[in-house]
């Protein structure tokens, strides 16, 4: 139940060929459920969990930007 979920491809932009697989990037639909829990771990353990300084996505003020800086892509 909580490792599963939908995957829908999505268009980067709308001006984008969407005949071309690089122009997609996937979103993976969880159920509710499982976001409640992860919500609710976060919440109650939250302060315990950490993770690598090399880990920029999905980390509030950093990104794919910062990534670039560092390592010269």
């Amino acid at each position: 139940m909580f490792g599963v979920g939908v995957v829908v491809p999505l268009i980067k932009g709308r001006h984008l060929d969407k005949c071309m697989a690089y122009n997609y990037r996937d979103i993976t639909l969880s159920l509710h459920i499982s976001k409640l829990f992860d919500m609710c771990i976060l919440d109650s353990y939250g302060e315990y969990l950490w993770s690598s300084d090399l880990q920029f996505g999905f980390k509030k003020g950093l990104g794919v930007t910062m990534h670039c800086i560092l390592f010269g892509q």
